[in-house]
């Protein structure tokens, strides 16, 4: 129990202590953190004469909590051998006396895994209950702090060197011991019922860590990057749960899936729709998918025979994020080899003159967030429109529409807002039937409930709405993105090389294909990636027109809607290795690309496009993000000496030696080759 400045308040947490009902032995131990007051220690001195062998005072420079608690621990763990745990007290709190009972009996009960037991939080002064209960979630302890200061620490976490960061002195210390706690492979287990009470004043210490929440997130990201990582985050989320729900309504089920590679889980419906109403109704984050698709199973197993689906999941994801529904057409024609496929969409109630209609009825695919439709089956009357209009979003609907020519396509069955209304009208009967436990009439606190997001977690930890779910491969492979305009058909071979390449390196190597909507490639190279990641830019919303600012030394730079930049990056942070294929709109995503810990490789030289940059301008482009490369490589050697005339780094310059046959230029073929960027992991991979 640490002290400073609270001697009043001080009696009733060390008398709360004191009255604890237990089976076994335990001893309190306050720390005065050099609080100025007399009153402080003369109450420290009194309790301890009153208590010998139970009550131990230990005094100390001040140097704030996180200090404090850690000269407690080690005090008890020198003081006490047969130390099993520890409970940590602030001097204002106070709790019940059958918490350390009840606390410990949970430890001694749990796996070596279990780490720490914490409470429910019985918040006085400002009255409040905040309930804790349900399955621990590493995940959402990422960006919540789901266990409080009053939980009581194992052993074995305290002697796998967990201690409270003294540098942390505006509060959520706490969270960040915990947090190293789940980085050293321990979780917690919550205990109902224990009383712990804490005091809530307007002018507390966590009032203030509120105010000044970000550079405490930030601080505690930079003390857990292996928490906090694009990937690793990615890989809690598909352990939590799984980001879409699919209702393929031809079976009458709905398949769950975050990334298609890693595994689904299919569900009954009326399972489903038990699972979606409990979500709102009871913690357990991750439990519910966040989003929900509706397609006809022919289309999903279409989508996945040709590696398609997580791209088509992924532009679905990027559309209702700035709209409240999204419904696709969809359009399929045969071919013989090969693929090809186009996008096109538009907002509705934003613009008179869509580009295309789509009517009522035409939709073969269509997803919301699995909220939007919980908010309409428990607050609004059956006759309710579908479609409502999220304030948050900036149109109620995007329509978009997807051409696809694929072997053996067959055309899907534009029936995606019948099984909506199907799925909603579902809902609706098991909200209101009593068997159900009265779902409608459970007053129930909602703190901690809700459907899982992955806004939740990625819009705190990396200020992103959303990234692709692609998990990393088994084994010591490694994730590479070939970003490629998929109207540069020379770009497209180059990527595809490259792919190759990189295979061979030890990468599994995936096509971004970005900014346009239509994307055709021959069947020899959708062979030579892992899979085919559509992304139409801009998706929904209108281009904004270039300006005068636009511009690099005179070099035109198209610049990103900042919704349509932070999707892009949502797109690329899951790789290890982003190589930008003669992509000059890509250029301005890689710094914070690199911020995240992603490797940016530069592939320049002359594109075949018709009204494409002329190659000075390309490598100019270039050059206006070249710090956020680590590796620029030019494809020839008229493009390596504009590299140099640019002031490239000589140190980042890199000749693909199987990009090309050898050139007379004796600097060009004297340059360092690329294999020698790669990490060894992945060569000997």
């Amino acid at each position: 129990m640490p002290t400073y400045k609270h001697s009043g308040l001080l009696v009733e947490a060390l008398s709360t202590a004191l009255a604890q009902d237990t089976d076994f032995a335990y001893a309190v131990v306050v720390v005065n953190d050099g609080c100025p007051f007399p009153e402080t220690e003369r109450v420290c001195r009194e309790f301890a004469a009153a208590h010998p062998g139970r009550l131990y005072c230990l005094h100390k420079r001040n140097a704030g909590l996180s200090a404090a608690r850690n000269s407690g621990i080690a005090f008890a763990l020198d003081a006490f051998p047969a130390l099993e745990a520890v409970y940590f007290l602030d001097s204002d709190n106070r709790i019940r006396p059958h918490l350390l009972q009840r606390m410990l009996d949970a430890l001694r009960a749990a796996g070596p895994e279990v780490g720490w037991a914490y409470p429910d939080v019985d918040k006085f002064g400002f009255f409040e209950f905040c309930d804790m209960s349900g399955a621990y979630s590493p995940l959402e302890h990422l960006f919540r702090n789901v266990s409080e200061a009053g939980s009581m620490a194992s052993r074995r976490l305290l002697d796998s060197g967990a201690r409270f960061d003294e540098a942390m002195r505006q509060g959520s210390e706490d969270w960040e011991f915990w947090l190293q706690g789940l980085e050293r492979g321990f979780h917690g287990v919550h205990v109902p019922g224990t009383g712990f009470g804490y005091r809530r004043r307007g002018e507390s210490m966590l009032t203030e860590s509120e105010r000044d929440y970000r550079p405490i997130l930030t601080h505690i990201q930079k003390r857990h990057p292996a928490l906090f990582g694009v990937r690793a985050v990615l890989r809690a989320e598909a352990a939590v749960g799984r980001r879409y729900a699919v209702y393929l309504p031809d079976r009458a089920i709905v398949r769950c899936v975050t990334d298609p590679a890693a595994g689904e889980e299919d569900v009954p419906l009326a399972d489903f729709v038990r699972r979606a109403l409990r979500a709102p109704e009871r913690p357990g984050y991750g439990e519910c998918p966040g989003l929900l698709a509706v397609m006809d199973s022919g289309l999903y197993e279409l989508l996945t025979r040709h590696r398609l689906l997580r791209g088509a999941l992924w532009v679905l994801e990027r559309a209702a994020a700035q709209a409240t529904l999204v419904r696709a057409a969809v359009t399929a024609r045969a071919v013989e080899s090969g693929c090809a496929l186009s996008w096109s969409g538009a907002p509705v109630g934003l613009q008179a003159d869509a580009p295309f209609p789509l009517p009522d009825g035409g939709a073969a695919v269509a997803m919301l967030p699995t909220a939007a439709l919980l908010d309409l089956v428990r607050r609004q009357p059956a006759d309710t429109p579908l479609l409502e209009r999220d304030p948050r979003k900036p149109c109620a609907e995007a329509r978009l529409s997807l051409t696809l020519a694929l072997p053996g396509a067959a055309q899907p069955p534009a029936g995606a807002d019948a099984a909506l209304s199907t799925l909603r009208e579902a809902m609706a009967v098991a909200w209101s039937r009593p068997s159900n436990g009265g779902w409608a009439a459970a007053p129930i606190d909602r703190y901690r409930a809700g459907v899982a997001t992955p806004e939740d977690v990625y819009q705190t930890v990396h200020r992103l709405p959303s990234v692709l779910p692609l998990l990393p491969p088994a084994g010591h492979r490694r994730l590479a993105a070939l970003v490629a305009d998929p109207a540069d058909a020379g770009a497209l071979g180059s990527a595809a090389h490259m792919a190759r390449w990189l295979a061979g390196k030890g990468y599994d190597a995936h096509l971004v294909a970005m900014g346009g909507r239509d994307l055709t490639l021959a069947a020899e190279l959708v062979e030579s990636f892992a899979s085919v990641i559509p992304h139409p830019s801009p998706l929904v919303l209108p281009e904004r027109p270039l300006t005068d600012r636009d511009a690099y030394l005179g070099t035109p730079l198209r610049p990103w809607d900042a919704v349509e930049e932070d999707r892009a990056v949502g797109t690329l942070a899951v790789f290890d290795l982003v190589v930008t294929v003669r992509h000059g709109a890509a250029h301005p995503l890689m710094g914070r690309l690199r911020a995240l810990g992603v490797t940016g490789w530069a592939l320049l030289g002359a594109s075949t496009v018709p009204d494409a940059p002329s190659l000075a301008d390309a490598v100019n482009g270039c050059a206006a993000f070249e710090h956020a490369y680590q590796t620029v490589v030019p494809l020839d050697a008229r493009t390596y000496r504009l590299c140099q005339a640019l002031g490239f780094p000589p140190d980042k310059l890199r000749r693909w030696e199987d990009a090309a046959e050898p050139d007379a230029d004796s600097d060009w073929t004297a340059c360092a080759p690329l294999s020698s960027c790669l990490p060894e992991t992945s060569t000997a991979a």
